[in-house]
């Protein structure tokens, strides 16, 4: 059924297209034609398929076809015709080294497994076993003691298998011949579902431990240019990113790194596990949740509530500083993905779970404590056990971010909320002593800033992928330091957080405008 509506109608897999073909083609070589066969489904009712044709192509050898039908499901292979030609084997062909024998050759339209890791082995081809078993049990059933061999063609399934996920599992050349139940359910989420989980395995068979699990192509094209994942470790989880993950554990990776889109990462960071939008949809309302936590003013907050998408935060949260949100998601996902992960694993060991969020021009957005940090590691293609160290920055991220911020006078009175929003989660402060004793947070790494400025840009180097702050007395950008850091650090990523100076505190005490004032500077002499 719809969610609401008519009934939908059921269809054969091509499996079951293939067994039926098999056994009109076996009815021709025992000497009898027929319009239709009937075929054992693997729950063991029985169906009958119309033959579209049957034929005898020369002395033991005879081919029939069945024109797929899914039902009211959209399946790409829906009308297509399957064809199978059924021949009786030498007893000493390499297929039948056992008679009586079926063996298996895939026809034009039909792929060949090149990569360990599906059900059945590299060189073999790309049909299933239990179609398999359906299209023997379809033949033996006219020709219970010959050894034969069925080769499988789909007409134009070549072409059709570039629309399908094939090629990345390893299948080449066309389509595969699937089918668990014989059945195609119409709009089968669950099907859908089970269809993305062999992408793990092929990554464990491949000699991966560390995947990169993606939603989609934005996550894709990031996990690839930003992170250096190999083909053989991305995997596409589409909505189902809980049911991808417990695969993922249930292979035994050892790390899993969530790379998407903020508008499906955001819903993980809640604990919504199918992203589809008539699953779930908190998107704003965590964001709004989040930049509230983060220090975020009512009217702010009412905004992003008010947003028709995560993207449209991107911005919003930039002009407010307030980019750190993106972080707290990446974290919270994270945290939440490490959480299953522990509760599917039991006693055994789970991954570790990671994630990036990134944005539709592909910028990351935010990352997981561990990505941020210059020593994190992520496992390279083919690594097993032990994991690579890695820089796991985007590689378009410049040498080194930072913020400069401006203390004003020196009390906290006097510094901006979004001063306050940016030292409360530094990992890294950078300052005079007295300004390190006043605002660095707790637990903050602290960097003195002295006379050597070579050393202090030296120092703040080794902090790549971290959130560093400089704190300036007064404004920054009078006579301050970031043209220092500009000349010393050229391609690292400086914002400045203005504060307020001691001229304009002292126009302000005075009671005087600014320009009833004459200011000298003494700065930088001896």
């Amino acid at each position: 059924m719809t969610e609401s509506g008519p009934r939908l109608r059921s269809g054969f897999t091509t499996g079951t297209c293939a067994a039926a073909a098999a056994g009109a083609a076996a009815q021709v070589l025992a000497g009898s034609a027929c319009d239709a066969v009937e075929v054992e489904l693997p729950d063991g009712e029985r169906v009958t398929l119309a033959i579209e044709w049957a034929e005898r192509v020369r002395q033991g050898c005879a081919r029939a076809a069945v024109v797929k039908d899914a039902g009211d499901d959209p399946d790409v292979t829906d009308g297509m015709t399957v064809v199978a030609e059924v021949e009786v084997a030498a007893a000493a062909d390499a297929v039948a080294a056992r008679p009586p024998a079926v063996g298996f050759v895939a026809g034009p339209g039909v792929g060949t497994v090149t990569r360990a890791g599906l059900q059945v082995p590299p060189g073999e081809p790309a049909i299933n076993p239990v179609p398999r078993r359906m299209i023997a049990a379809a033949v033996r059933a006219v020709l219970p003691d010959e050894p034969v061999r069925v080769t499988v063609s789909i007409p134009g399934g070549e072409q059709v298998a570039r629309r399908t996920f094939n090629e990345r599992l390893g299948v080449v050349g066309g389509l595969s011949v699937l089918g668990t139940s014989g059945r195609v359910i119409p709009r089968s989420e669950d099907a859908w579902m089970r269809s993305l989980l062999p992408q793990v395995d092929m990554a464990l068979a491949d000699g991966n431990d560390t995947v990169y699990l993606t939603p989609g192509g934005f996550g894709e094209r990031a996990a690839r240019e930003r992170f250096g994942a190999a083909e053989t470790q991305i995997v596409q989880c589409s909505n189902f990113v809980g049911d991808l993950l417990d695969r993922c554990v249930d292979a035994g990776m050892a790390q899993v790194v969530l790379v998407g889109h903020a508008g499906k990462l955001v819903k993980v960071a809640a604990g919504v596990w199918n992203t589809h939008s008539r699953v779930a949809d908190a998107r704003l309302e965590t964001l709004a949740a989040l930049a509230a936590a983060a220090g975020a003013p009512p009217t702010l907050v009412v905004r992003i509530l008010e947003l028709p998408t995560a993207e449209a935060a991107v911005d919003v949260l930039a002009d407010a500083v307030l980019d750190e949100v993106w972080d707290d998601v990446a974290e919270r996902a994270a945290r939440r993905a490490s959480e299953r992960a522990a509760r599917r694993a039991g006693d055994g060991a789970a991954p570790r779970c990671d994630c990036a969020v990134v944005a539709y021009d592909g910028a990351v957005l935010g990352r997981s404590t561990a990505l941020r940090t210059a020593s994190a590691t992520v496992g390279r293609a083919g690594a097993r056990t032990a994991h690579a160290t890695a820089d796991v920055r985007e590689a378009a991220s410049p040498e080194l971010e930072l913020t400069v911020v401006g203390t004003g006078p020196g009390a906290a009175e006097w510094l901006t909320p979004a001063a306050w929003r940016v030292i409360r989660r530094a990992e890294v402060v950078a300052g005079g002593r007295r300004q390190l004793d006043r605002f660095a947070p707790p637990g903050a790494e602290q960097v003195a800033v002295a006379a050597d400025m070579d050393a202090v840009a030296a120092a703040l180097r080794a902090h790549v992928g971290r959130r560093v702050v400089v704190l300036a007395s007064g404004d920054p950008g009078f006579f301050g330091i970031p043209v220092a850091l500009r000349r010393l650090l050229p391609n690292a990523r400086i914002t400045t957080l203005p504060g307020v100076s001691s001229a304009q505190l002292a126009a302000a005490r005075l009671g005087r405008p600014w320009h009833e004032l004459r200011f000298a500077s003494a700065h930088g002499l001896e």
